[in-house]
């Protein structure tokens, strides 16, 4: 089993506890302010060209999620109106797609392989690691639900044909006019989100604590994967926390997942800057892909509004986030050459996935 479908199980298995979730009654929405630095920035373009000497770069991304109870009336608008400091807009359409109606038949795919999970910050390996993850038994563990779901992510088919209506609308998906966030744009102001199957619009406003994360500028000040590997990133005044994670493979059977902790979300505190490897957990691969998140400030929102105590029927409910995200290539020059391959898609290809599922089963 390739690492690129390890993730799509392992991404699945964690998504399935979500996706089974009962439906809440009020429209929801959900607004993710991304800041990316270093490699991933400008994608597997800009990535292949820090890689190569070309230096790192800095971008705002956003993300936009508006779900609705029930099936979406064919024919609908929706569109997030944006303050002028965003400098998109005025209006940013809101696009979603009809969903599966099948279940499908067929088993979830079991590789088989292992999966090395390490974690914590220090020089040494601690004892009692690495946990070893048997691919084949984790595999077992797959309802059919999650396992259509899994199809649908490599593509195959999850039913019968039959389609149902859409129940969730995003941006920017299906904005064909998008060409990016510009470097100087500002979320702080009055949003509002109308759609025409809604009974009344979400509005709030973002003040200056929930604007776009400064830059994390996460770096490690060694590459020797027999070694420990210090890293360090920028004092951030909005951080609550910082995740970190790194993902490398031995072989085509054999993934090593470190994380800086265990069971606790986020993993390390806001005012921590920095974190070592230990020595030796990614020997045996030509490189690995070190990840950093930052954790910053999340804001919700809600109509009507509720005084403590009441429980009032909610018309809407709204969640902002504001993150940051920057990545670091281990075990130059092996690592160019197992990613040229793989068109940035980290050492391991849809090794991304894979951590996101990982730390899912860890509870963080």
């Amino acid at each position: 089993m390739n690492s690129s479908k390890l993730g799509v199980l392992l991404a699945a298995l964690c998504w399935g506890a979500w996706g089974n979730a009962a439906v809440a009654a009020p429209v929801s929405y959900e607004m993710n302010l991304r800041t990316y630095s270093g490699m991933g920035a400008g994608g597997a373009v800009g990535m292949m060209g820090a890689m190569f000497g070309g230096g790192s770069s800095v971008s705002k991304q956003m993300d936009l999620r508006l779900t609705n109870p029930a099936d979406i009336p064919s024919g609908y608008q929706a569109e997030h109106v944006v303050p002028e400091g965003m400098r998109i807009g005025p209006s940013l359409p809101l696009k979603g797609e009809r969903r599966g109606g099948g279940t499908g038949s067929q088993e979830a795919e079991r590789g088989e392989g292992k999966v090395l999970i390490y974690w914590g910050c220090g020089a040494t390996v601690a004892k009692g690691q690495p946990e070893v993850l048997d691919i084949k038994a984790m595999g077992s563990r797959v309802s059919p639900e999650v396992a259509a779901m899994a199809r649908q992510s490599r593509g195959g088919k999850g039913g019968d044909g039959e389609t149902l209506p859409p129940r969730t609308l995003w941006w920017p998906y299906g904005d064909k006019g998008f060409s990016g966030i510009p470097d100087n744009a500002s979320a702080v102001g009055e949003h509002q989100v109308k759609a025409s199957f809604m009974e009344q619009d979400i509005r709030y406003t973002l003040g200056k604590e929930m604007d776009f994360m400064e830059p994390m500028n996460l770096k490690a000040s060694a590459s020797d994967l027999k070694a420990a590997i210090p890293l360090q990133w920028a004092s951030l005044p909005r951080a609550k926390g910082f995740n970190l994670n790194a993902v490398g493979a031995a072989n085509d059977k054999e993934v090593i997942i470190w994380m800086a902790a265990k069971n606790r979300t986020p993993m390390l505190p806001g005012s921590q800057t920095t974190c070592t490897i230990p020595a030796g957990i990614f020997q045996k691969a030509q490189g690995a892909m070190v990840t950093g998140e930052v954790v910053g400030p999340s804001q919700s929102f809600a109509y009507p509004p509720q005084k403590p105590g009441e429980k009032k029927p909610l018309v809407w409910t709204a969640k902002v986030r504001v993150t940051g995200y920057d990545n670091v290539m281990l075990g130059m020059p092996g690592a160019r050459d197992a990613a040229e391959g793989a068109a940035a898609d980290s050492v391991v290809p849809g090794g991304g996935g894979l951590v996101k599922g990982i730390k899912g089963l860890f509870g963080n």
